[in-house]
C-alpha cells in the first residue's frame, strides 16, 4: 500500500446512478492502484433513495444482505445490490476490514449554482481537511453535476485543495461492463491559479489582419489603417461590445508608432465624473479633501503628442465633454486648483456600442460628437463575419489555454457550426466562454468529444439570446394590471436611458413627465 497515511475518498452521491459507482471506484483504487480507503465521505445535497440507502447498508454490512434483498423486486436494483456485496467482499478479502463511511450533507442553494457549491466545499474542506496532515485525499470528481466537476477542478487549479490531495475520473464502459478510473495528473498552479498569476487578465485577442477573410471586417480593417496614417484627427469606431475595438486600437494604431510613444486608455464607465477629471487633469495639493500632494493628470504625458482612447465614450458626463471640446480646440487644460494652464497634444480616439443615432441624439453633446468623429469606423459583429470563424477561434484558443500542459487546439465541425447557430451577443466574449468551458470539461474527461458536449450544454444553459428571449409579460396568474404596469415601467425606464432625460422621452413617447415618474413607481398597482 501507498504509506502510513490514512486514505480518505471524497465524493458526491452519484443520484440515480446509485453507490455502486463509489464501490467500484474503492475496487479500482485498492486493486489497481494499490491505494486502500480507510474512509468515505459522501457528499450530498438532498436526500438519498431507499436503493442507494440499500446499497451502502449491503456494501458496508450495515445490514444483513438478504433481509435487504427482500425489500426489492426490481431486477436491477437487486443486480446492483449483489454487484455491491461481491465488491465488498472483495475489498475486505484483501485489506480485512472496510473503510468507515460517513454520510456528509453539503448545504447547497442549488445543484447548478456555481458560487454556491463552491462556497460550501470550501468550507466543508477547511473544516474537516485543513488542519490534519496525516492524511491523503483522493476525491473522484465525476459523480453529481457539471457544476460540481467543475467547481472540483477550480478548487484545485487554485490551490484550495490541501498538498497531499489526488483527483480520479471515473468512466463506465457499458460495452465492457468496465469502469475506468484515471488520475487527473496537473498541478495546482497550471489552470486558474495560472491565469491569476498573470499580471492582467487578457479580455481581448490576438488579431492578425493578414489572416481576414470577411468582406465587412476586411473593408473596416483597412478603413482603420487608412485613417490612421491623417495625424492629429480623431477616430471614433462604433460596434457591438465584444467585436475588438480596443483591440484594433492597440493593434492597428499604437503598434506603428515605437513603444515610448504616450498611449493611455480609459474606460470612461468605470470613473465618476469627478474621479475621471482627476485621472485627465490632474490637481494641485489641496484642490479638494484629501489632496494632500500635486498630482499629474494624464494629459500631462501629451506634451509631446500621444493617443488617448475613451473607450465606452457615451458614459461620459457632459460636463466633462464640454471640457473636453475646449482642450482639443486650444491645446490646454488647467489641473484641478489651478489657474496656471498647460499644454497638452494628443490624438483622440473614442469607442462605443450604442448606434452613431444614439451617440448623436442622446448621449453626447453634438460639439463634442463633431470633434471626436472626423472619421467614424464601424467594426461588424462576428455574426456578420462567420468566414472569420476558423482563425477567430485560433485567436481565441491561443489567449485562454496559454499556460503549461494546456491542450492545443480544440476544433471541429460541431464548434463550427455550433457557433454560426448563434448570434453571438457577447462576440469575441461569446467565443472566450466556449472555449473556457471546453477547456475546463477538458480537463475532467480528457476527451475531447465529451468535452465539446458539455461545454455547448453549459454555454446554451446561460447563453444571453435564450434568457432574453425567455422574459415575457404573459405570465400565468398575473392580473391584467400587473401585465401593463410591468410593460409601462420597463418601456419608461428604457425610454429614459435611450433618449438621455426624462424630459426627452416625455416629449419622444407623446406621454407626461409625471405619468412616466408614475409608470416606474407602478402607481397602477396602487
Amino acid at each position: 500500500m501507498q504509506n502510513k497515511n490514512k486514505q480518505i475518498l471524497l465524493t458526491w452521491d452519484a443520484f440515480n446512478n446509485g453507490f455502486i459507482v463509489t464501490a467500484k471506484v474503492l475496487k479500482s483504487l485498492l486493486l489497481e492502484n494499490k491505494v486502500a480507503i480507510s474512509k468515505v465521505y459522501y457528499l450530498q445535497n438532498q436526500n438519498l433513495s431507499n436503493e442507494n440507502l440499500a446499497e451502502i447498508d449491503v456494501f458496508f454490512e450495515r445490514k444483513k444482505y438478504r433481509e435487504v434483498l427482500k425489500s426489492f423486486d426490481d431486477k436491477r436494483i437487486r443486480d446492483r445490490l449483489s454487484e455491491n456485496r461481491r465488491i465488498s467482499e472483495s475489498i475486505k478479502l484483501e485489506t480485512e476490514t472496510l473503510p468507515k463511511f460517513e454520510n456528509k450533507r453539503i448545504s447547497i442553494s442549488g445543484v447548478t449554482n456555481y458560487q454556491s457549491i463552491y462556497d460550501s466545499l470550501i468550507k466543508f474542506i477547511k473544516d474537516n481537511f485543513y488542519s490534519k496532515d496525516n492524511i491523503d485525499l483522493h476525491i473522484n470528481i465525476s459523480p453529481g453535476t457539471p457544476q460540481m466537476h467543475v467547481v472540483w477542478l477550480m478548487l484545485n487549479s487554485a490551490g484550495y485543495l490541501p498538498l497531499n490531495t489526488t483527483l480520479w475520473s471515473s468512466q463506465y464502459d457499458k460495452t465492457k461492463d468496465k469502469t475506468y478510473l484515471e488520475e487527473i495528473k496537473f498541478k495546482p498552479n497550471i489552470f486558474l491559479s495560472e491565469l491569476l498569476n498573470k499580471k492582467h487578465i487578457n479580455n481581448t485577442v490576438e488579431l492578425n489582419t493578414n489572416e481576414t477573410k470577411s468582406i465587412r471586417r476586411k473593408e473596416a480593417e483597412d478603413k482603420l489603417m487608412l485613417f490612421s496614417h491623417i495625424p492629429n484627427t480623431s477616430i471614433l469606431l462604433l460596434g457591438e461590445r465584444g467585436t475588438g475595438k480596443s483591440t484594433y486600437v492597440r493593434e492597428l494604431i499604437v503598434k506603428k508608432y515605437n513603444k515610448d510613444y504616450p498611449f493611455s486608455e480609459l474606460a470612461c464607465g468605470t470613473f465618476s465624473e469627478e474621479l475621471m477629471k482627476s485621472e485627465l487633469f490632474g490637481y494641485k495639493k489641496g484642490a479638494f479633501t484629501g489632496a494632500d500632494k500635486d498630482k499629474d493628470g494624464i494629459l500631462s504625458n501629451f506634451k509631446n503628442g500621444g493617443i488617448l482612447f475613451l473607450d465606452e465614450v457615451q458614459d461620459l458626463s457632459k460636463p466633462l465633454q464640454r471640457q473636453l471640446i475646449q482642450v482639443l480646440q486650444t491645446g490646454k487644460y488647467f489641473p484641478l486648483g489651478s489657474s496656471q494652464a498647460e499644454k497638452t497634444n494628443f490624438r483622440l480616439i473614442a469607442a462605443s456600442n450604442n448606434s452613431y443615432e444614439n451617440l448623436r441624439s442622446n448621449k453626447l453633446d453634438l460639439d463634442f460628437f463633431d470633434r471626436i468623429s472626423r472619421f467614424i469606423v464601424e467594426i461588424p459583429c462576428l455574426r456578420e463575419c462567420r468566414e472569420d470563424f476558423v482563425h477567430n477561434w485560433e485567436s481565441v484558443w491561443n489567449d485562454i489555454a496559454s499556460f503549461d500542459n494546456a491542450p492545443s487546439l480544440i476544433w471541429d465541425e460541431k464548434i463550427h457550426a455550433f457557433l454560426k447557430s448563434k448570434k453571438l451577443l457577447g462576440n469575441f466574449r461569446d467565443m472566450q466562454k466556449l472555449a473556457s468551458h471546453i477547456l475546463a470539461f477538458y480537463f475532467e474527461s480528457h476527451k475531447k468529444d465529451i468535452a465539446i458536449d458539455k461545454a455547448i450544454n453549459e454555454f446554451e444553459k446561460w447563453n444571453i439570446e435564450r434568457i432574453e428571449t425567455k422574459e415575457t409579460y404573459f405570465v400565468k396568474g398575473k392580473t391584467y394590471n400587473e401585465i401593463v404596469a410591468k410593460f409601462n415601467k420597463e418601456l419608461a425606464e428604457w425610454s429614459i436611458d435611450t433618449y438621455g432625460d426624462k424630459k426627452e422621452a416625455s416629449i419622444r413617447l407623446n406621454r407626461s413627465e409625471s405619468m412616466l415618474s408614475k409608470d416606474i413607481k407602478m402607481d397602477r398597482l396602487k
